[in-house]
């Protein structure tokens, strides 16, 4: 689970006001669980990829994702569980992600949100 933070998707913040706020929505994870053909990983296994980013640019197009209308360069951060693999030997595979946070915070970015994803891919 990751958030991204913006200063198009709230207008004014400045920078310590995103960090704050993709900290606070990161900090509100209360469940975690990644499974990859027979491998699991749980909360605590997930957790320590935890990563916060220093600000970076991001060019949002006019009209475009999150609400934003008026496209160009925007300052943002981000927070979350990045998590790399070994790679995968030849085979198919299920990928199953979930993960959910509560956060009564008026600074988080979403302050219910709740995922539960499966993939299947094909490694060769």
């Amino acid at each position: 689970m990751q958030v991204e933070n913006s200063d198009k998707e709230t207008p004014n913040a400045s920078v310590e006001d995103l960090d704050r706020g993709a900290k606070k929505d990161q900090d509100s994870v209360n469940s975690l669980y990644l499974k990859i053909g027979d491998k699991e990983y749980n909360y605590n296994d997930l957790n320590k990829y935890r990563t916060h980013t220093d600000a970076f640019d991001v060019v949002f197009p006019n009209n475009g994702i999150f609400g934003v209308m008026q496209g160009g360069v925007s300052k943002s951060v981000a927070d979350g569980r990045y998590i790399i693999t070994e790679p995968l030997a030849k085979g198919t595979y299920t990928i199953h992600f979930k993960s959910s946070l509560i956060c009564s915070d008026p600074d988080c970015a979403d302050p219910n949100f709740v995922q539960d994803i499966k993939y299947t891919i094909i490694a060769e």
